[in-house]
């Protein structure tokens, strides 16, 4: 990502990173108008501090949203446009993963591992994946499904047992974690997705919902959605 931001900047592209936007802008014809970045400076009570500064208004022709999985504009939109009218409603997940450095004679450079069910019961939906990268990394990743009935369900006690798993376990004995994450996965597929486009924007990547769980891969498919939408909106700065 950092790498794609430097070629955008090159070609003169305005990136804001810590600021997040907070507020859809609307043209009187209930066209979207941009966003407003949120408030700097605020006190714990709500109210403004010396250092306060206004969110920013950011205008344009059309304004895509990629906010990821369940962002909270995008929310708003679909809502507002009732884009989701004519789709499934979306399924969601919770996606843990870690990354090891593992010992050299456990380390399997290009191996892909994925996983269904264990450690979970029949009644609910998830797996796992590895990865083996360069340099004695592996990734290691469970995701539960959002929708499990099990109160006392922990999706991250669940992705600690997956690595009790005898064949799991020989990967990362004597090895060290390196690093961690989690974020929240739209797994409704096709029949979850909303109509894409409203007056004066598109939505794009997870706030759409494009990730591929049968494939358990969404990066190509956000990038290529972001593509097609510049294409289609480009003529619009024509005018």
């Amino acid at each position: 990502m950092r790498w794609l931001a430097e070629q955008a900047e090159n070609m003169g592209v305005e990136i804001y990173p810590g600021f997040a936007a907070a507020e859809v802008l609307y043209h009187e014809d209930g066209s979207v108008k941009g966003i407003a970045t949120g408030n700097m400076g605020v006190g714990k009570d709500g109210g403004p501090t010396d250092s306060f500064q206004p969110g920013m208004e950011l205008w344009a022709r059309q304004t895509l949203f990629a906010e990821g999985c369940r962002g909270s504009l995008s929310k708003q939109i679909i809502e507002r446009f009732q884009l989701d009218q004519n789709s499934q409603p979306q399924t969601y997940g919770l996606g843990i993963k870690e990354v090891w450095e593992v010992p050299s004679e456990q380390h399997q450079p290009g191996l892909v591992v994925h996983s269904a069910g264990w450690p979970l019961d029949s009644k609910t939906y998830g797996g796992a994946f590895i990865y083996h990268f360069d340099d004695n990394k592996v990734a290691v990743g469970f995701v539960v499904g959002l929708d499990y009935q099990n109160p006392y369900l922990s999706p991250f006690e669940e992705f600690q047992r997956f690595k009790t798993h005898p064949e799991i376990r020989k990967t990362f004995e004597g090895g060290r974690r390196i690093a961690y994450g989690a974020r929240s996965l739209i797994e409704g597929g096709l029949q979850s997705l909303p109509k894409l486009s409203f007056k004066g924007g598109v939505l794009i990547g997870d706030a759409a919902g494009f990730l591929n769980m049968p494939r358990i891969k969404g990066i190509h498919t956000a990038m290529k959605s972001a593509m097609l939408a510049a294409e289609a909106v480009f003529p619009c700065w024509k005018l």
